[in-house]
């Protein structure tokens, strides 16, 4: 039985390996979605992230200070993301009327339009690259596990 064989039956394999075998089932599983938005929309991944991100916020916008943070970015970096996407229309930002110190990202009527182009195109190929490749329960599991990760990690 090959490494990889020991993997799908889950036996066998050290914990590097394990990881390893995790990561490039990501890597190159994520490389294959981002090439397709990038070919579709001309969005590298931290623009189409964000704008999903934004999609699925109350009222299509979110602090922008949230939006780095959630996305790993410094506010810098973020500002870079988020000037791009302005220099698009598809994104504006709105001073919080309740505190100065807060500047929301909103989307845009092109940029809702986009986003749920986006959405539609994301979706569609998370079905053909890993819910029809692993089936709906492993899919969900491995989702599931991913936000346990996520959780017990997310302070260390």
């Amino acid at each position: 039985m090959t490494q990889y064989a020991e993997a799908e039956a889950g036996r066998g394999l050290d914990p590097v390996t394990q990881w390893g075998l995790v990561i490039e089932g990501f890597q190159i599983t994520n490389r294959k979605l981002h090439r397709a938005v990038a070919d579709a929309f001309s969005l590298d991944p931290a623009e189409a992230e964000t704008l999903l991100r934004l999609t699925r916020s109350p009222e299509r916008r979110m602090p922008m200070a949230a939006l780095a943070r959630e996305a790993a970015f410094s506010t810098g970096g973020f500002t870079k993301i988020a000037d791009r996407l302005a220099k698009r229309d598809l994104v504006v930002r709105n001073p919080c009327a309740d505190d100065r110190r807060v500047v929301y990202l909103e989307l845009t009527a092109a940029g809702v339009k986009l986003a749920d182009e986006l959405q539609n195109l994301v979706a569609d190929i998370v079905r053909k690259t890993y819910i029809d490749v692993l089936g709906a329960d492993r899919a969900t599991m491995v989702a599931e596990a991913m936000a346990e990760l996520r959780e017990a990690n997310a302070t260390l």
